[in-house]
C-alpha cells in the first residue's frame, strides 16, 4: 500500500500475505481479522503478485513497513526472500522497517552480503508483548544493523529491561491492543503503568520512542478518544503520552529524522 494509516510509517509493502500465530500477541491479530473478513485463509502464506515489486515503482523515498500482513522471516517465504532482499538493496531511497516474532530466524536469513554499508536503510525489529517475550531482543545482538527496534504492541504486561537489553534497542514503539467489543477478534487492556514504566526506562537511556496508541479499551472506557484504536491525538489524549520520536540515523552523508 503506497500510503498507510499506520502512524509510524509512510507505506506498507506485502510481498506475501498470511501467517501462523506464534505468541500471545497474535491472539487477536488484525491480519487474521482482515483476511477472514475478505474470505481468505489467513494461515496460508501466498505470494502477492500485484505488489511484489511495488517499491521499485516508488521513486520518492519513504518509510516502508515491510510485511505488515505476514512475518518477513516466516518459513513459507524462504523461496521468495532472496529476491526481496535484492529489491530492497536496489531501492536505497526507501527506509525498510522489518518486524518479526521469529527472531531466531533473522541471522540465518539475512543476505550473503549483509552489512550496514550495503543495507543502511533497513531497520530490523522484534515484537515484545510481555516479560516472557523479552528474550527476543537478544537475537538482535547477533548481527549488525543501523537501527534495531522493538514494538511493544500490543503490550500485555509490565516489562523490565536490563541495561544490556536497553543498549541493544535504538528505537521503540509502544501501544495497546485494538479490536472489537464482540466476536472473534476482541481486545485486551494494557495498564497505563506498563506504558509509563517503559517510557521512563527509555527516557532514562535517552532512547527515542514512539507512543502509538492506548488501545480500544481506553477509547471506550476511560479517555473517550477520537478513534477506536485510542491513537489519534485530540483534546482527550493525555499530554504525557504524546511523545512520537524517531531514531536519528546517518544515511548517505546526511542525518535524517524521518
Amino acid at each position: 500500500m503506497k500510503n498507510s494509516n499506520i502512524s509510524w510509517t509512510k507505506s506498507t509493502w506485502n510481498p506475501w500475505i498470511g501467517c501462523r500465530k506464534v505468541s500471545k500477541a497474535c491472539k487477536f491479530c488484525y491480519m487474521h481479522r482482515i483476511l477472514e473478513k475478505g474470505g481468505s485463509n489467513p494461515n496460508t502464506v501466498v505470494k502477492s503478485i500485484g505488489s511484489f515489486n511495488a517499491p521499485l515503482k516508488w521513486e520518492k523515498g519513504r518509510k516502508i513497513f515491510t510485511c505488515s500482513m505476514s512475518d518477513f522471516f516466516i518459513e513459507e517465504a524462504d523461496k521468495w526472500r532472496e529476491e526481496i532482499w535484492e529489491i530492497i538493496k536496489q531501492t536505497r531511497q526507501h527506509t525498510y522497517l522489518i518486524l518479526t516474532k521469529r527472531p531466531e530466524r533473522i541471522k540465518d536469513n539475512l543476505p550473503n552480503d549483509w552489512n550496514s554499508e550495503n543495507y543502511p536503510h533497513v531497520w530490523i525489529g522484534v515484537t515484545v508483548e510481555d516479560q516472557e517475550s523479552v528474550s527476543r531482543i537478544h537475537y538482535l545482538d547477533e548481527f549488525g544493523c543501523n537501527v534495531k527496534w522493538v514494538s511493544f504492541e500490543p503490550l500485555l504486561g509490565e516489562v523490565y529491561l536490563t541495561g544490556k537489553e536497553l543498549s541493544i534497542i535504538d528505537w521503540a514503539v509502544i501501544g495497546g491492543e485494538s479490536g472489537n467489543k464482540k466476536g472473534k477478534y476482541q481486545f485486551r487492556k494494557s495498564e497505563l503503568s506498563w506504558f509509563l514504566s517503559l517510557m521512563y526506562q527509555f527516557e532514562k537511556e535517552d532512547t527515542p520512542y514512539f507512543f502509538k496508541q492506548f488501545g480500544t479499551w481506553y477509547h471506550y472506557n476511560q479517555f473517550k478518544l477520537k478513534d477506536w484504536k485510542g491513537e489519534k491525538q485530540c483534546e482527550n489524549f493525555p499530554k504525557s503520552f504524546e511523545t512520537r520520536q524517531y531514531p536519528k540515523i546517518y544515511n548517505y552523508g546526511k542525518t535524517i529524522n524521518q
